[in-house]
């Protein structure tokens, strides 16, 4: 993810959250706002305050500059919670398709026709190997930056429950371990976001790159953190799971993890 820094990230005069982007979950289209566009404009010079605190953080690894600066990249480079939880919603919907995925192979059901994995075929495979199974039925390569940062999110995510528990299983996780993997997915893809819009602020200012890598990784642990309290706060909803809750869940937490770091400012 270091590399990945090196971007500007989306500048002003576009829309808040691309065409592209698909509906949240529960949502048939995004919502209007204000004229009928499908998205407001963003400001201009929309990263500015994230990228001085966090330059700020990068020179001397301030908390309280890197907690105002993911602050502020909530509130006016994404628009508020409620916006940046929109431009996620690809997020939560993978972490429903992973959930969906995880919990078939769990239970020995049918996996949705959507899914290109047959599970015959994964009796005898390394669990690298049914990762990447699951990873590209998931989110297949298309060459998009958000696709590869999804990619790589999910791959994380696994090989995370693997380092933990050497002896686990993807294909019969327990429902502890897959709420593990939803958790650090979202943190995953979260970080990869933020990292490519703002993440330079930290390089640049940092003395030095060594530092600037570290700063950067506390940045990603900082998120971590975040989204963990939020999917705590959510962990007993009362809901039977499914592909879809599971995705309205992430969708939630995602929009609960913008409203910490806002409250930070």
């Amino acid at each position: 993810m270091g590399t990945s820094a090196s971007s500007r990230g989306p500048g002003s005069g576009v829309p808040l959250v691309p065409d592209w982007v698909p509906a949240a979950p529960g949502q048939q289209t995004p919502p209007p706002a204000d004229g009928g566009n499908p998205s407001p404009v963003a400001p201009t010079a929309r990263f500015r305050p994230a990228r001085t605190s966090l330059g700020q953080y990068g020179r001397d690894g301030g908390a309280r500059d890197l907690r105002r600066g993911i602050g502020h990249y909530s509130r006016k480079g994404l628009g508020g919670a409620a916006s940046a939880a929109q431009r996620m919603a690809g997020t939560a919907q993978t972490a429903g398709g992973l959930y969906g995925v995880l919990d078939a192979l769990r239970t020995g059901t049918p996996l949705p026709p959507s899914f290109s994995i047959n599970t015959g075929t994964l009796a005898g495979r390394s669990q690298s190997e049914i990762a990447d199974i699951i990873t590209n039925a998931l989110r297949p390569v298309d060459g998009t930056q958000d696709t590869e940062a999804a990619r790589d999110a999910v791959s994380r995510a696994l090989s995370e429950v693997l380092a933990l528990d050497p002896n686990a299983d993807l294909a019969a996780l327990t429902t502890d371990q897959i709420n593990l993997v939803i958790e650090s997915y979202i943190a995953c893809d979260l970080a990869h976001r933020i990292e490519l819009d703002v993440g330079k602020a930290i390089l640049d200012k940092a003395p030095n790159y060594a530092q600037g890598v570290d700063r950067l990784e506390e940045m990603k642990a900082y998120i971590r953190q975040e989204v963990a309290r939020a999917f705590r706060a959510r962990a007993h909803v009362g809901q039977t799971m499914n592909r879809q809750v599971a995705a309205s869940l992430a969708n939630d937490i995602i929009r609960d993890t913008f409203e910490i770091f806002e409250s930070y400012l």
